[in-house]
């Protein structure tokens, strides 16, 4: 069916013209100058803002010969609409020889831009360069060409005076050879690519190849001189249509662009029409003038006394362009205004509405990871005590195995508490993002605190080969705090600034006054943390992760935001101090009663300085 339709646009015109070169009495003359002006500006205008929108959003990443396609019936419509304009006896009653020229420009020019678009091969790219010089010289030689028209007319009438008709010929010879070239040219590109917009380019090659002899080879007002306006209304149609179909990019909705098309479009058929009414208007007038003259008896009006109809409705036509066009105009203008910030909102509604849906996304991704690793760290004390209760039970059946019940059954036992410690872990942190935990709190000495969380951690700091430096004031005051739960936010930071520092690293555990709260800190001088980490470290489920998206440790990530809660539940907070390979200073406040001592300068974030060592152990 497709390859039906191609064929018979192809020999269905050329048809038409055999039959009127062979039969020149088929060939009617059809002399519709109102016609032509008006469908060939509302038409050409259509044609060349479709094509340079669609151009302007095709960019970099479309084929240099497709953003040439849309360049030629830019430019193709550009100076067809002089042609347009410049129709005998409509809004102009001298006929300007620009109207031949624009016409003959239209097919040459755009035969050449097809030409050069036939360069760009798969093998043999063209660069993005020749195409953005390629657009100035068309738009400057458009821009010269109806400066020339429009002031300076007499220049092309000379040169026909001076070369009719070989340049006629020459015109002829030279536009169907560019495109017969472009034509066989892109054919041979379609064969290697089979892109269907290059398909569509050699087919519009050939229907502009007919165009060029119905322009060049048939007389004016003629049928046959008729087709090509048809030939070339068809390439604009067929081209923006293929493009929008294969490029993505066209196809999503902005509601600006659509406006600024539709609106432009829509603004120059009503200002057309409205031109059209008043010119009918004034010309119904002057007839009924004319009419009541001739009718009065005795009454002979000299030539003077007779109006100039035909000036008259011109005039009334240039009257009624001017005032709809400005009448549309402004309405377009404020319209696009609204459309605009219409556009901005949507704009501004689609991104949030993207972050959303990335963020939703990355949740649900965070999530099935955060189940997979649960899963796992429920897994392995389930498999420990599983086993241990699998080797006390052989050590019942086997007397002689006696001596190793207690080391099984304190695997199990200690398998049990870590999987108790997991589950009362996502408890508390429900229940702390709930406001649900209520706070045991007591009167607490919070250096006594760190000292016996310091013995406690001493065996392994010294197993490990590392130091722990307890660094602490005198006098410091009582807190009133909930003495388990800041002690399990102790033992957080305490194992992991255990676990990310090397063999013979330092570990300090120090609190200092700032008026009326105390600061408590734990650094290392471990691997550190990296901006990026440091900013999301203390969120639910986070994890340090490597250069391939790998956690850097097993574990659950809810060490960290469990702190956040609990420092946050007293009503203090919680932050880290950290550079990658520098190592890190977690430090927490917790709220004491309003003191008159001075708050001095602590660490990046305006609390106490860290004092120095006044303790070491291990």
């Amino acid at each position: 069916m497709k390859k039906t339709a191609i064929t018979l646009s192809i020999v269905f015109p050329a048809s038409l013209l055999a039959l009127f070169w062979l039969v020149p009495a088929a060939d009617r003359i059809l002399e519709a100058r109102v016609f032509h002006f008006y469908i060939v500006t509302f038409f050409t205008f259509a044609a060349a803002v479709a094509a340079y929108l669609v151009g302007l959003v095709l960019g970099q990443d479309s084929l240099s010969r497709h953003r040439l396609l849309a360049t030629a019936f830019v430019v193709m419509g550009g100076l067809f609409f002089i042609h347009g304009i410049l129709t005998p006896n409509v809004i102009t009653t001298v006929q300007n020889p620009g109207i031949r020229w624009s016409a003959w420009f239209t097919f040459s020019i755009g035969g050449l831009i097809f030409l050069l678009a036939a360069q760009d091969r798969p093998e043999r790219p063209l660069p993005a360069k020749q195409v953005q010089w390629t657009h100035l010289a068309v738009g400057l030689f458009t821009a010269v060409f109806s400066l020339i028209v429009f002031f300076r007319p007499t220049w092309l009438q000379a040169i026909d005076n001076a070369a009719n008709p070989w340049h006629a010929v020459v015109a002829f010879v030279f536009t169907f050879a560019i495109w017969t070239t472009a034509a066989f040219a892109l054919w041979h590109i379609w064969r290697q690519t089979q892109n269907r917009v290059d398909g569509v380019m050699v087919l519009i090659a050939v229907w502009l190849a007919l165009g060029t002899i119905s322009m060049h080879g048939f007389e004016l007002w003629h049928l046959s001189w008729w087709l090509y306006h048809v030939m070339l209304l068809m390439g604009a149609i067929t081209a923006v249509g293929v493009l929008v179909q294969s490029y993505e990019q066209l196809r999503r909705f902005r509601l600006t662009r659509y406006y600024l098309a539709v609106g432009l479009i829509t603004t120059v058929g009503l200002t057309l029409w409205a031109s059209n009414l008043v010119a009918e208007f004034v010309q119904q007038s002057i007839s009924s003038e004319l009419e009541a003259i001739f009718r009065q008896p005795g009454v002979l009006p000299t030539e003077m006394e007779m109006p100039n109809m035909a000036q008259m409705v011109v005039n009334a036509r240039i009257t009624g362009l001017w005032v709809a066009g400005l009448a549309m105009g402004t309405l377009f203008v404020a319209l696009l205004v609204v459309v605009r910030r219409a556009d901005g909102l949507i704009e501004r509604r689609t991104a949030e509405l993207a972050q959303a849906n990335a963020e939703l996304k990355a949740a649900e991704a965070l999530r099935d990871d955060m189940t997979d690793m649960i899963v796992h760290d429920l897994r392995t004390p389930l498999t420990s005590i599983n086993l241990s209760l699998d080797l006390l039970a052989r050590t019942l059946q086997d007397e002689s195995k006696a001596d190793q019940r207690e080391r099984f059954m304190h695997s199990a036992n200690r398998s049990a508490a870590e999987l108790l410690q997991l589950v009362n872990q996502l408890l508390d942190v429900a229940q702390l993002e709930a406001g649900k935990l209520r706070l045991s709190q007591s009167v607490c000495s919070i250096d006594e605190l760190l000292r016996q969380k310091a013995a406690v951690f001493q065996p392994q700091i010294v197993a490990s080969k590392k130091q722990l430096t307890l660094a602490l004031p005198e006098n410091l005051p009582p807190t009133t705090i909930d003495v388990g739960l800041i002690d399990r936010v102790l033992d957080n930071l305490l194992s992991n600034a255990l676990k990310y520092t090397e063999v013979g690293g330092q570990i300090t555990l120090q609190a200092q006054q700032a008026g009326n709260k105390l600061v408590v800190a734990v650094a290392d001088n471990g691997e550190g943390i990296d901006k990026s980490a440091a900013s999301q470290i203390f969120d639910k489920f986070y994890q340090v992760r490597d250069s391939k998206g790998m956690p850097l440790r097993r574990g659950t990530g809810l060490g960290l935001s469990f702190c956040k809660l609990v420092v946050e539940a007293h009503n203090g907070r919680i932050w880290v101090d950290s550079h990658s390979g520098e190592g890190s200073t977690f430090y927490f406040t917790l709220p004491l009663e309003p003191q008159k001592s001075e708050v001095p300068n602590f660490g990046p974030n305006g609390d106490a300085p860290v004092p120095e060592a006044v303790a070491k152990t291990g």
